[in-house]
């Protein structure tokens, strides 16, 4: 009797296990198409892409004067403030180029008589700032050189580079005030003119001796840096540069198919692949007018026989806006992911 019941049994679970397949695969075919719906329109709304890489403003640092160089402030890496000292050029030449300029416009402002009273009281004026400004890099050099290499900053050497950048202000107010006079009303006459000519030749040895000293130009850190004291340096030829920190943005690389939906100003999630789990808040700054095989060096050439279409891509430019963790700081050239709101941007 047993056996004939699990005889019968059998084609019945066959049975029903056959009625219910169809449903299963049915349903199975409903979940997968629904989701491939789902996903396509949240690709659409939510365009997003991995070609993407950070990037800062980057500013080459080249000296104003030529010379060999007497000091080195700074490492390759280092983080430096804006007017910060970098490196001393040797100021013979300058110096001596200073001195000329000096007696020459002394001996004009004697000639113009009170005509020069004005550019004197000034010219003695940036002389004066001028000096004071190497008195305070003197003190900066003395608490650099007893700073621990590895340690913070003392409190020492942030009071020396304090005294510093309020004597380079001081000079600079100096030098304004400076050519204001030499712009002053003078009558024109031949003492004048000499007056004005020895003023100008003042003017540019003195800041050509300051430019001697090479300060940050702004503030971020120091990169490929390799200089070293006793190498001649150039006027105008960079020997490094300061990446700047404060703008950050994000090259987002898209396909043109991504870019229906995708405005200046739309919200923006930047995944960064060094920091996992890290989001960053961005807005879209802009969008290339070009795409990125256009401004190549060798741009395609599509008037051949064999072409192949490619979706081409075209720079995003998505400003970043959320502070950055000060322990995980931003980094040039480090990749991304990208991911638009185009729905609340459309709101």
């Amino acid at each position: 009797m047993n056996q004939d019941t699990s005889t019968k049994t059998r084609p019945h679970v066959k049975g029903a296990f056959s009625r219910y397949r169809w449903f299963i695969l049915l349903a199975a075919l409903i979940a997968t198409v629904a989701g491939v719906v789902v996903y396509w329109r949240y690709a659409a709304l939510y365009p997003s892409t991995d070609n993407s890489y950070t990037v800062a403003n980057v500013v080459r640092v080249a000296p104003q004067v030529s010379g060999p160089v007497a000091r080195v402030y700074v490492e390759d890496d280092s983080r430096v403030a804006i007017n910060a000292p970098l490196f001393d050029i040797e100021p013979a030449l300058c110096d001596a180029a200073l001195r000329n300029a000096r007696a020459q416009f002394d001996a004009a402002a004697n000639a113009a008589g009170t005509a020069a009273d004005a550019p004197k009281a000034a010219a003695t004026t940036l002389e004066e700032k001028r000096a004071a400004l190497e008195d305070a890099l003197t003190a900066y050099r003395k608490a650099k050189d007893a700073q621990q290499h590895g340690q913070p900053p003392s409190e020492e050497l942030n009071t020396a580079k304090k005294a510093w950048q309020d004597a380079l202000q001081a000079f600079n107010d100096a030098q304004v005030k400076f050519d204001e006079a030499q712009d002053g009303d003078l009558t024109v006459t031949t003492p004048t003119v000499q007056l004005r000519a020895a003023a100008a030749q003042l003017d540019k040895a003195t800041h050509d001796r300051v430019r001697t000293h090479v300060t940050a130009p702004a503030t971020g850190w120091v990169t490929n840096a390799s200089l070293r004291p006793g190498t001649v340096v150039q006027a105008g030829t960079p020997v490094f540069a300061v990446v700047e920190d404060g703008n950050w943005w994000v090259d987002a690389n898209f396909k043109e198919t991504d870019l229906s939906r995708i405005r200046q100003g739309q919200p923006a999630t930047i995944a960064l692949d060094m920091y996992p789990g890290v989001k960053l808040e961005g807005v879209v700054e802009s969008i290339s007018a070009g795409s990125g095989a256009s401004f190549s060096v060798l741009p395609p050439e599509n008037a051949t026989g064999n072409w192949v279409k490619v979706t081409q891509r075209f720079p995003v430019r998505i400003k970043v806006t959320s502070q950055a963790d000060p322990e995980k700081p931003l980094r040039m050239g480090s990749s991304a992911t990208v991911t638009i709101d185009t729905v609340l941007g459309e709101q």
